[in-house]
């Protein structure tokens, strides 16, 4: 059995629930952040949508791969966002 295969034996519906849960505390990150004037607050959005495609997985719309796939490329360009934004920030521009 491959690492995390135990996972399988969950329902389905706990996983949908923690991706809903991730996704209402993506959006209440990105809101308090914009809220407080932050200027890396709208790259957060790339991890709200990540985990809209996660949703969307199990929902039937598209495979798991196709949804790592997603999420790793949103959330590598939320890294270089953020690391990019805050370079400038610390730059004073």
């Amino acid at each position: 059995m491959p690492v995390g295969g135990f996972l399988d034996s969950f329902p389905t519906l706990l996983f949908v629930a923690a991706h809903a849960l991730f996704l209402v505390l993506g959006i209440w990150a990105a809101t308090s952040l914009a809220k407080a004037g932050r200027p890396f607050a709208p790259v957060i959005w790339l991890y709200v949508v990540s985990q809209v495609v996660f949703l969307a997985f199990f929902g039937g719309a598209i495979t798991m791969k196709m949804a790592v796939l997603v999420e790793q490329t949103l959330l590598v360009v939320l890294i270089a966002a953020l690391t990019i934004r805050s370079s400038r920030a610390a730059a004073g521009r």
